[in-house]
């Protein structure tokens, strides 16, 4: 070996890992646990995941004498003094640490941004270190969002300003979105709440890209879901589309639903239009519908075909609404941002908070996501008009 162990650790410090704790149980009921930084997902069938304790660990010799189940704690970025306790402590690790037990009786940590209860399949020796796949036979999202990091010898966490979505169709897209970043950061944080950017690829609405972060949220990321383009959904593009995109998306309910609702679907794109932006009202039909849309995009077996599409049609009642009145809970607005040719080239939405609004504050949110839209439309006016022409025209 031509370096040093100090030289090996610096650049090996260059990839920032996630923290997480392993918890476990003693023989009389206490919690065991011990402070990892190199835990990772194995495999998806079965659903495995691994961690690499140090074989001279005390802490891994006792979790390993306690039996072959074990806990797997992701901590929260604010969880820094429950990660330096339990790594430095001999003994009562957990003497002011939080923590309930999970349906098995395993410790999960209060706070924690996501739990797996696992019990062990296989244990390698792999130098210093041993590696214990363990299989998961449990597992929840907690109370945290942001997960804690080791990096560079230190602690920290991660902030993201935007998310992304991957995917080939989606490259352009992006390349737009990230021209207003800014603009899309700043109103997000306003009003401490997500703006996705929703594009249309062909027959799909797809979530390409996210800022901030708000208590709606079903999953920890709405970034890469994929949607049909039907009613109730994407209202703003068939808004300012043209005549035969709006005809194929008022027609997608056309003897499927009753002649109230299809008659609703056919005044939308006008009055959306009228109005420059989409709205949706009440926080538990957008929550079942999100749920679903989650559940459709990673593949569940056990859902009917039918349960999105009955799920959209159901949450149409809070999309749109001629005017609102008095107090109402603001699931989202929706705006478009153009591209040079007037077409659109994304739509903005702004989400709401738990509670009620007055129509006031929404008008307010309003009035901001508007704003936002108009100066990202003119950024990418200026963006196209400043691009030099390619020998193609």
């Amino acid at each position: 070996m031509s370096f040093d162990p100090t030289h090996f650790r610096q650049v090996l410090g260059q990839y920032p890992t996630g923290v997480v704790v392993v918890t476990a149980l003693d023989a009389e009921g206490a919690a065991l646990g011990m402070t990892v930084g190199s835990f990772t997902s194995v495999s998806l069938d079965p659903p495995l995941v691994a961690f690499l304790p140090d074989q001279g660990s005390r802490s891994w010799r006792a979790l390993r004498e306690s039996g072959h189940r074990f806990c797997i704690n992701v901590l929260d970025a604010s969880q820094e003094d429950v990660c330096r306790a339990v790594a430095v402590r001999k003994q009562d690790k957990f003497a002011d640490i939080a923590w309930r037990p999970a349906p098995s009786g395993l410790p999960v940590i209060e706070g924690a941004v996501a739990w797996m209860d696992c019990v062990t399949e296989q244990v390698h020796e792999a130098g210093d270190h041993h590696i214990v796949v363990g299989r998961v036979n449990d597992l929840q999202l907690g109370e945290g969002t942001q997960p804690l990091l080791f990096f560079r010898g230190g602690y920290g966490s991660f902030t993201p300003l935007s998310l992304a979505a991957g995917g080939s169709d989606l490259l352009d897209h992006l390349r737009r979105i990230d021209l207003v970043r800014d603009q899309i950061e700043s109103l997000a944080a306003r009003f401490d709440t997500e703006v996705t950017a929703i594009v249309r690829v062909r027959d799909e609405l797809v979530l390409a890209a996210a800022v901030g972060r708000t208590e709606l949220a079903v999953a920890p990321t709405r970034v890469g879901q994929r949607l049909p383009f039907l009613p109730p959904l994407g209202s703003c593009f068939a808004a300012w589309g043209d005549a035969a995109l709006q005809r194929a998306w008022t027609d997608a309910v056309a003897g499927q639903v009753g002649e109230e609702f299809a008659e609703s679907v056919r005044c939308t794109p006008e009055l959306v239009r009228r109005r420059g932006f989409a709205i949706a009202v009440g926080h538990q039909l957008g929550e079942h519908l999100e749920a679903i849309t989650i559940r459709v995009n990673e593949g569940d077996p056990q859902l009917p075909g039918s349960a999105l599409r009955e799920a959209m049609w159901h949450a149409a009642d809070g999309y749109n609404p001629d005017e609102i009145t008095g107090p109402a809970e603001l699931r989202l607005l929706t705006a478009p941002v153009f591209d040079a040719a007037g077409g659109v080239a994304f739509t903005l939405t702004l989400w709401g908070a738990p509670g009620l609004l007055e129509p006031e504050e929404i008008a307010e949110r309003v009035e901001a996501l508007r704003a936002t839209t108009s100066q990202a439309s003119a950024s990418l006016a200026r963006s196209t008009a400043g691009c030099p022409q390619s020998a193609a025209g």
